[in-house]
């Protein structure tokens, strides 16, 4: 039983987490509105990876070391996994998610169409958008090597 919950635990954590690497380069530089909608649309769509299956590792992994031998809560990798987690989290619901919002209404209130250069302020809000998810990867492959290496 163990051994299937160690496959739960890292597909999840695959499936979660995989597409969200993929983020800051979706979100590459875009100079135009219709553009841009549509890479913030792509990711939106996307997002369901991590919150379904980022949830389902969180709540395997703790489960897995509720039920192994994996020593004190306490352990560099574990607590620290923790709080990556909950960092991650804050910078998603209490950054990235309101910039995206303010984005997007930024966005429709340009009444924008075809090839118009974008304002100043849009770009450097789009550019914090995908700056934002680039941490939150980096943050996301330091919990991989976390559970890879272990360390005490």
């Amino acid at each position: 039983m163990l051994e299937w919950l160690v496959l739960l635990h890292v597909m999840t954590a695959v499936l979660g987490l995989g597409p969200a690497y993929a983020f800051p380069f979706i979100l590459r530089d875009a100079s135009f509105a219709p553009e841009m909608e549509k890479t913030l649309g792509l990711v939106a769509r996307l997002e369901m990876f991590p919150k379904i299956f980022g949830t389902l590792a969180v709540v395997s992994g703790l489960v897995l070391f509720w039920i192994g031998s994996y020593g004190s809560f306490t352990q560099l990798w574990i607590l620290g996994t923790l709080i990556l987690y909950v960092i991650i989290e804050v910078l998603i619901v209490g950054f990235l998610n309101p910039t995206v919002s303010k984005l997007q209404a930024s966005l429709q209130a340009l009444d924008m169409t075809g090839n118009s250069e974008l304002p100043a302020h849009v770009k450097q809000m789009y550019a914090k958008v995908r700056n934002l998810h680039l941490w939150a990867s980096v943050l996301s492959l330091i919990i991989f090597i976390f559970m890879i290496l272990k360390p005490g």
